[in-house]
């Protein structure tokens, strides 16, 4: 029994050593107390917005004051850069989009339209609940979607991207059609390539399965007809995406909400619950935009715009109509300050430094950096952030909470590169600077040497992205392998030219453990280590 536990003991700390070694960068910046560390050279994806759906007909419309509440971008509003709308499917009713959407596109809002059913004559049970879409009528259906599309833009509210279907594979009491994989995937293949007045959205699962979207991402011909992945997460998915990173497809979760259950049978009302439990809720609103982020999304979609537990209050449960709400605040500490282009950059922490329930997300624009941090831990913290390969000058600094909306505090002073603020418990600061690059690598566009960065995430499950710089153009090779010196995965092997380059590793086939990536480029060589934890 003590020569086992010794043998335990021993495994135990060997895994330790190795875990802290491929967690932290080899650079200076491994060696730092920051409680989170921001890499400007470092991006991640491209952010399209945030946004919420008005779903008119189910609900009042938008007025003009509202619009402009909710798009844009002065103190007092909410800065969302996303409009959803659903396409009824008669076509009659077409034009109750408009007012809204109009308004939105004049001030440079995304639209996206979603079907909760085709056209009752085109369905399997002749109801615009459930059924099926009759396969006879699938070429009928990609014309429908076409037609929409082009209605909309004939009527100055051009769309951004057409879902094919909203949440196919749930069944429901209300306006609804039911798709199998196979039938999505067909479709998909076969006629989606038909819908060209815009982008082609699917298949908008109501929890993000893989069942779903991978025979989509898994058909060639399919695939090339899918723009964007949308998805729900309500129970689930939200989670890294490796297949549909592989494949290059941007991944937005276009449905969303949390209303304290307030919504099925028998339950409390909204206006029973305290305004500490409201927010307490919206804390975790915050937390999954912080998820998704983490998880390469390139947009976050909120359910109604304007309902009591949504970002406008529409007169119920003791809301008042068309006055900003707490939810809508703190969700504009994404939606105002993250515009569309702007560059998530990877960070280190604060989960990595023990602060399991404090989040941080940091984005850049040009010299602009953002940075979103939520704070729910019981207690209040401090919070050190270094930023490498940047120096941020003086930061802005907004705070809510329970009894703040997106307030402005007092600026951040930064030593070297390094600030530290406050954050109670159950709050979210977003802190705005602009930043000075502090290497000439950067001004030059060319790097002055060859070098391999650590894998970022790392430890990793199961993707992580390995970058490196090339001071001259190069024929290039970089490897991954085994503890036994097994090659696993070839993942460059081309000349590129000089600059910053980045590869995506997936091990979803591969065991747990250590594994050694190496990268030649001419006569240099550089290796580093990695750890796969399943």
């Amino acid at each position: 029994m003590i020569t086992r536990l010794y043998k335990l003991l021993t495994l135990a700390l060997t895994f330790f050593s190795l875990f802290t070694f491929c967690f932290y960068p080899s650079n200076a910046s491994a060696q730092s107390n920051a409680d989170v560390v921001v890499y400007m050279d470092s991006t991640a994806q491209l952010i399209r917005g945030f946004g919420a759906a008005n779903i008119v007909g189910w609900r009042p419309d938008l007025s003009e004051e509202e619009v402009e509440k909710a798009f844009g971008m002065e103190e007092g509003q909410l800065g969302l850069s996303i409009l959803r709308i659903r396409i009824p499917p008669n076509e009659n009713q077409w034009s109750s989009n408009l007012a809204t959407a109009q308004k939105a596109h004049e001030m440079g809002i995304k639209i996206i339209a979603s079907p909760w059913s085709p056209p009752s004559d085109m369905k399997t049970n002749g109801d615009l609940v459930g059924g099926h879409l009759r396969e006879d009528a699938y070429a009928d259906y990609a014309d429908f979607l076409n037609r929409f599309a082009i209605y909309m833009e004939e009527n100055d509210a051009p769309l951004y991207g057409i879902s094919i279907q909203n949440e196919p594979d749930i069944e429901v009491s209300y306006e609804s059609c039911d798709w199998t994989p196979e039938e999505m995937t067909n479709f998909m293949r076969d006629h989606a390539s038909s819908i060209e007045a815009t982008r082609v959205i699917a298949p908008e699962s109501f929890q993000f399965r893989r069942e779903m979207s991978n025979p989509i991402l898994n058909d060639s011909l399919a695939a090339a007809n899918l723009d964007i992945l949308g998805g729900h997460i309500y129970g689930g998915g939200n989670a890294r995406y490796p297949l549909a990173e592989e494949k290059g497809k941007e991944i937005w979760m276009t449905e969303y909400l949390m209303n304290l259950g307030t919504g099925n049978s028998g339950s409390d009302s909204w206006s029973s619950y305290s305004e500490a439990e409201i927010w307490e809720e919206t804390i975790d609103m915050l937390v999954s935009i912080n998820s998704s982020m983490r998880n390469n999304w390139n947009a976050y979609i909120w359910w109604y715009l304007q309902r009591y537990y949504s970002f406008i209050g529409d007169g119920d449960e003791g809301t008042t109509d068309g006055e900003i709400l707490k939810r809508g605040y703190a969700f504009s500490h994404f939606s105002r300050f993250i515009r569309p282009g702007f560059e998530r950059v990877h960070s280190f922490g604060p989960a990595g430094r023990g602060l399991i329930r404090v989040y941080a997300t940091a984005y850049k624009d040009g010299d602009k950096l953002v940075i979103v941090a939520i704070n729910d831990e019981p207690g209040d913290k401090e919070l050190t952030f270094e930023v490498e390969d940047g120096t941020p000058m003086t930061l802005e600094q907004y705070r809510s909470s329970v009894s703040q909306n997106v307030e402005q505090l007092e600026d951040v002073e930064v030593s070297g590169r390094q600030f530290t603020i406050s954050m109670p418990s159950g709050t979210v600061t977003t802190l705005v600077a602009d930043y000075l690059p502090v290497s000439n690598e950067k001004e030059q566009g060319k790097p002055t040497s060859f070098e391999l960065k650590q894998n970022y995430p790392n430890p990793f499950n199961p993707s992580t992205v390995i970058s490196y710089q090339l001071p001259v153009s190069s024929e290039v090779s970089l490897k991954v392998f085994d503890m036994l010196g097994r090659e696993v995965a070839s993942l460059v092997n081309t000349r590129q030219s000089a600059g910053a380059h980045q590869a995506s590793f997936d091990a979803s086939s591969l065991s747990s453990g250590m594994y050694i990536y190496r990268l030649q480029a001419g006569s240099l060589v550089q290796t580093r280590k990695m750890m796969l934890i399943k």
